[in-house]
């Protein structure tokens, strides 16, 4: 997804598989959530947690572009 990119989905896991960001997801009952992905890293499990099925799509927008730490000097450790 492009940076202020929005799609909407029943499987936020799915939609965010590859990614890598800063995301903020709505839930269909309006509830915002934040959520940072990585490359090489993915979301195992994201279940939905109400008694009811989720009959609505979530909302997920790009918000920012990974950081990189390319460039960046380490601290050392007697800084």
């Amino acid at each position: 997804m492009k940076l202020n990119d929005s799609i909407s989905t029943y499987d936020v896991a799915e939609a965010l598989q590859g990614e890598t960001g800063k995301f903020e997801v709505t839930s269909p009952n309006g509830e915002r959530y934040f959520v940072t992905t990585q490359p090489g890293h993915s979301i195992i499990s994201l279940e939905w947690a109400g008694s009811e099925p989720n009959l609505q799509p979530f909302l997920v927008r790009k918000v920012a572009q990974p950081v990189t730490t390319e460039g960046r000097s380490k601290r050392s450790a007697a800084a």
